[in-house]
This record gives structure tokens, C-alpha cells and sequence, in this order.
């Protein structure tokens, strides 16, 4: 990205410099206005920062000439003043924001605030399913959003847009993901706006919290209310104005995608406290967290759990014959293995060491027999770095009508192990539960 800063302080201009290299900005610097215009002319930027008091007159002059020009008349402009009561309304041109020259710091803060609300992909993209049984008012609508930039769906019927958002089923900060619906409330035939906005709202992942704007077929106090009660998020009243719209989509949008960072900050601080980083599998805490809940819903549910309870075989001789590097590449390869074996409901962790445990709800004790002997022939053939490395396995189930708790499932699964390695190592031992 580009962006031209038209100052006359030098050292608060080599200060805007460095923070909007910080941000992603090459920049081009100028004092005067005579020589910013040539600049505008050769160059289309992404961002301008104008001071009000420039070398060879006011900043608004040359603000007028970037709104009038073909190439710059849309790119954001930020005007610096020392003048702390001025706002944008204040000036005779259009500006996009006003940072007020306070302090250094104050100034840098104010132009990164700006940058992350109105250059940041994540604030002004965004994918939206329109929905609309008049021709007019959706070519209208569809006109806007696509000169906007938005990428938009759009379907005459709710029940053509409630089969669409039912296909993608990918959410939040997603690129392939829905950051609005628009939809007409009354439809001539079929599903109508509200049943879509409380089917939306049913889904209980991310998709339940789109935001929605309602295009109302009464604008009345009683009708609004009951709409806001069913998940309307916002209303678009007619006649449609094309600045209300885009202002009420970007509101809409950019409170959605704030909320779609701090849930991906949160996802992620919950991956990091419960995987273990180099296998990638969940960790010990994890495993005695959920293990509990895993067994208790099998009793509750009335269906079999068995548990795999998986140990290397002379891991201690791989570290010290062929070093820690060695040792965790096998750990990495096996953790993958693992992942890669097992079901997206099946609990996969390392307990600790070389030693991992697996959960795996609605399997029988039969099936964790074969389930435990393809595994042990997988990682007898992972050869990590051409080494042989074999493992033993302690598998054990419980079966349904059980009252065993996961304590009793560890403790079969580690005899288990235990007894493979007393019979000689990579083999799989199953212990049953009385």
C-alpha cells in the first residue's frame, strides 16, 4: 500500500512515516501543495495524510483537488490540525477522518485507529446474502454493494437463501463465510423473512450470529420490535438511500468481524491451552478435563467407549542413540498419525513422554481390537528418518449398561500396556472390564 503525508514538521512527519511503515505503508513526504498534486498525478494512493497549515497555503486546497481528482477521489484522507475542536463536518470538503496534533504519541495512535477501521481488509470486505422478490429494489441494492467492492448472493426466495446458508457451513473470520444477510421480511410466496431470520438463528455455531438487516414491510414501532425480538439486528427503511445502506452495512460488518477477531484471539488461546504444541494433540490437561464428560455421556446416552492407551518402545533408547531432534520428529510423525487415524469426536492426546491416550465414543470393544491393531501396523510403518520404531498398545471398552468411570479405563489401559511390553512389545493387549 501507498499513502502520501503533505506536512510541514519534519519530525512528526518522519514519525507518520515510520508508523505507516510499521503498518504496511510505503510513503511518499511533501510540504507544499503545488508539489503534492504532482504527485497525485502520477500516483494512485491508498491513503493521504494532510496537514491544515502547509507551506504555500491551507490544506483544504489541496484536499479539493484530491476530491475532484479522477484517480484520488475516493482514497480515505486524514487532516491533521492542531485546532482540537475541529471536526470532519467543520470543513467544505470531504475529508474521512481528523486527527487532532496533540501529542506525538496521540497523533500515531489516532492514524493507526484510522488504518485498522477503514483500511483493513477485515473492516471493509465482507460477503453478503441478499435477499429480495422485487427486481427494482434488488438491482438497486445490488448496484451499491457491488461498487462498493462486497461480494453479494443474491436469491429471490427465503427459501432459496435458507438452502444456501444451510450449504456453507464455514463461519466467523472464514473467508467463504456470510458476514450479513439482507432480507425482505414479506415475500410474495414461500418461507418468509422472518421464519429465515429464526432459522438463522437457530444454528448453534457461528453461523446463528450473523447480523441481519431487515428490510421492513411496515416501518412501524410494534412491527420493529417484534422483528428485533426474532434477531433483526438493524432495519432499511424505503425508500432505500444508497449513503444510508452502505453506512448501515459497514456498521453492521465491521462489528461483526471485531467480534470474529476476538472469538479467533479466544479459539486460539484455547488451542494453545489445550494442544500440545509438537504433536499437535490435545495435551494431559485437556485429556483429564473432557475424559470425564467423554464417559459420563456414554452412560447417559447408552452406547460403548473404549479407550487406546498407545507407548512407544524403547523411546529412550531412540533419544540417546540418535538425539532429541530424532525423538521429536518420531513424537511429531506419531501425533499426526494419531489425528490422521481417528474420527473429529474421538479425544486424541498425549499424555506425556512418548505415551498418548485416544477416547473414541460409539466404538465397542471389538472394534477398538482392530481399531488398536491397524494402528500399531501404521506406526511400525511411519520409519521416521528410516528408524524402526514399534509401539505397544493397552486397549479396553465400556461397554454400554456399565457403570465403570474413566479411572477404571486408564487403569485397564495401562495394564494393558504394560502386558504388551512383558510379552515382548509391539502388540496390542486388550483388557476387559469386569
Amino acid at each position: 500500500m501507498h499513502a502520501l503525508i503533505v506536512k510541514n514538521n519534519n519530525a512528526q512527519r518522519d514519525m507518520l512515516v515510520r508508523a505507516l511503515a510499521e503498518q504496511g505503508f510505503e510513503t511518499d513526504t511533501e510540504s507544499s501543495i503545488e508539489t503534492a498534486c504532482q504527485y497525485v498525478d502520477s500516483r494512485k494512493y491508498d491513503l493521504i495524510c494532510v496537514n491544515q497549515e502547509l507551506q504555500d497555503g491551507q490544506g483544504e486546497k489541496f484536499v479539493a483537488y484530491c476530491n475532484a481528482h479522477e484517480h484520488q477521489k475516493n482514497t480515505p484522507i486524514l487532516f491533521l490540525t492542531e485546532n482540537t475542536e475541529l471536526l470532519a463536518d467543520d470543513l467544505s470538503v470531504r475529508i474521512d477522518g481528523v486527527v487532532h496534533e496533540i501529542t506525538d504519541q496521540q497523533i500515531e495512535n489516532q492514524v493507526v485507529h484510522f488504518i485498522d477501521q477503514h483500511l483493513d481488509p477485515v473492516f471493509f470486505e465482507g460477503r453478503i446474502l441478499l435477499v429480495e422478490d422485487d427486481d427494482e429494489v434488488a438491482a438497486d441494492i445490488l448496484q451499491q454493494l457491488e461498487q462498493t467492492g462486497y461480494q453479494v448472493s443474491y436469491f429471490k426466495s427465503a427459501d432459496e437463501a435458507s438452502a444456501e446458508f444451510d450449504a456453507v457451513t464455514v463461519y466467523g473470520s472464514h473467508a467463504d463465510a456470510y458476514d450479513l444477510v439482507i432480507t425482505k421480511i414479506i415475500f410474495k410466496t414461500g418461507m418468509q423473512g422472518d421464519d429465515l431470520v429464526a432459522r438463522i438463528r437457530s444454528y448453534e455455531d457461528g453461523r446463528g450470529f450473523i447480523p441481519v438487516l431487515a428490510i421492513p414491510d411496515k416501518n412501524n414501532d410494534q412491527r420493529r420490535i417484534a422483528l428485533f425480538r426474532a434477531g433483526v439486528n438493524d432495519f432499511l427503511p424505503k425508500p432505500i438511500l444508497p449513503e444510508e445502506l452502505l453506512v448501515r452495512i459497514n456498521n453492521l460488518i465491521t462489528n461483526k468481524r471485531l467480534l470474529d477477531k476476538v472469538h479467533d484471539i479466544r479459539r486460539e488461546l484455547f488451542k494453545q491451552a489445550t494442544t500440545d504444541e509438537l504433536t499437535g494433540c490435545q495435551n494431559r490437561h485437556s485429556l483429564m478435563e473432557y475424559s470425564g464428560k467423554f464417559v459420563s455421556q456414554a452412560r447417559r446416552h447408552n452406547y460403548p467407549i473404549s479407550m487406546l492407551v498407545i507407548d512407544l518402545d524403547h523411546f529412550k533408547a531412540i533419544n540417546d542413540n540418535h538425539g532429541h531432534a530424532t525423538g521429536d520428529l518420531v513424537l511429531k510423525l506419531t501425533g499426526k498419525l494419531l489425528i490422521d487415524s481417528f474420527r473429529d469426536g474421538d479425544l486424541v492426546a498425549r499424555y506425556g513422554g512418548e505415551e498418548f491416550v485416544v477416547l473414541l465414543p460409539y466404538c465397542d470393544g471389538e472394534s477398538a481390537r482392530v481399531k488398536a491393531e491397524k494402528l500399531r501396523i501404521d506406526i511400525e510403518n511411519l520409519q521416521p528418518n528410516e528408524l524402526s520404531i514399534t509401539t505397544s498398545i493397552g486397549a479396553t471398552s465400556i461397554e454400554t449398561g456399565s457403570t465403570h468411570d474413566f479411572e477404571a479405563m486408564f487403569h485397564a489401559g495401562d495394564q494393558g500396556v504394560y502386558a504388551a511390553k512383558e510379552k515382548g512389545r509391539n502388540q496390542v493387549v486388550f483388557v476387559a472390564l469386569d
